[in-house]
Parts: structure tokens; sequence; C-alpha cells
């Protein structure tokens, strides 16, 4: 069985997109350039515009492996289609990251272009609404960190919180004792049902 290819869905994604895309590039040149050595705190100037580029540059990025999908589907290469499609699906990166170190308020346009983006977030999987939902609701800039120990320092615990959860749960007990798949010697893949 072929799996198919939406291209209704393609184009329409890939058009908010590229709207989008065309806001964020708007709002992106209405900041002043680049003056400052970058070390500057969370919604500088400099850390705004670096935050715009990336915004603009994500969504393009998501325009363009659409295209690449529709392009590929229209020249009948399914196998090249599908897997440009399984790509474009992937969130668009720094979408919504950028607003990370963008002052606040944000601008009408990058509002816009967030709330375009929202409509079309189920192509993109899980998390992205919710994602441009806290951009939108947040008060103040909050990259780069203004304390580089203090957030190293809560990288580093939460690391090795996470790192002992998974030591804890992987550890078997009575009631659940450890399990080994076969493999078959020298190929270096588990044993499959034949």
């Amino acid at each position: 069985m072929t799996q198919s290819i939406d291209l209704e869905e393609l184009a329409f994604v890939a058009a908010v997109m590229e709207r989008a895309h065309r806001l964020l590039v708007a709002e992106e040149k209405k900041l002043p350039p680049r003056t400052a050595d970058g070390d500057e705190g969370p919604g500088s100037p400099y850390q705004t515009l670096l935050g715009a580029g990336e915004l603009s540059r994500g969504a393009d990025d998501a325009v363009r492996r659409i295209a690449l999908a529709i392009g590929y589907a229209c020249a009948g290469l399914h196998a090249h289609a599908l897997r440009a499609t399984n790509s474009a699906h992937i969130s668009p990166r720094s979408v919504p990251g950028g607003t990370d170190r963008m002052a606040r308020p944000l601008t009408s346009g990058t509002i816009e272009a967030l709330k375009l983006v929202r409509q079309v977030s189920d192509f993109f999987g899980e998390g992205l609404r919710e994602d441009i939902d806290k951009a939108l609701a947040a008060r103040t800039a909050t990259w780069p960190p203004v304390d580089w120990t203090n957030y190293e320092e809560e990288r580093a615990k939460s690391a090795a919180t996470a790192v002992s959860a998974t030591h804890t749960a992987a550890i078997p007990t009575a009631a659940t004792p450890p399990t080994v798949s076969s493999y078959r010697v020298g190929s270096g893949s588990p044993a499959t049902d034949q």
C-alpha cells in the first residue's frame, strides 16, 4: 500500500507559512542594524534583531521544505515526495523560539505571523501551538540568560534529575525481571519472526 500525499494541504500550509515569512521579514527590516558586540541581555536591540532573523529564517525554511515535497510529488517521484513530506512536518526551526530574544511587546507583524503559524500548527505536530501561546503570553524576553552561572547550574541539576529518573525507572525489580533480545549471530540486528 502506498502512502498518499495531500497536495492541497501542503499548498495551503505553504501559502500560510509564506505569508508569515513575509510579515517576519518586514518586521526584521524595521529593526535598527546591528550595533553591538552581542554581549547584551535579553530584549536588547541586538538580541531582538537576532530573534527576528531566527523567526524569518525558520519560516522560510518551512516553506522551502514544503515546496520541495510538492515539487517531488508533481514530478512523480513518490519516494522522494514521501521523505520530503515527512521532513516538511517537522516544526519550523526557531519558530517561535526566536521570540525568546525579542523585546516586549512584540510588534504587531510578529504577532500576526505567529498567529498565522498557530493556525497551521497541527500540520507540524505536537507542541507548536502551545509554544506559540507561551511566546505570545511572555511578558519579557528570556534569552540569553542574564546569569550564565545560575543557568548552567540549573541545567546541570535538571540533567542530573532526568538521568536519575531514567536510571531509577530502568532498574529491574523482582516483579519485572530483565529481558534479553535474541540476536542473529553476526548480524547486529534483533532476530525477527519468520
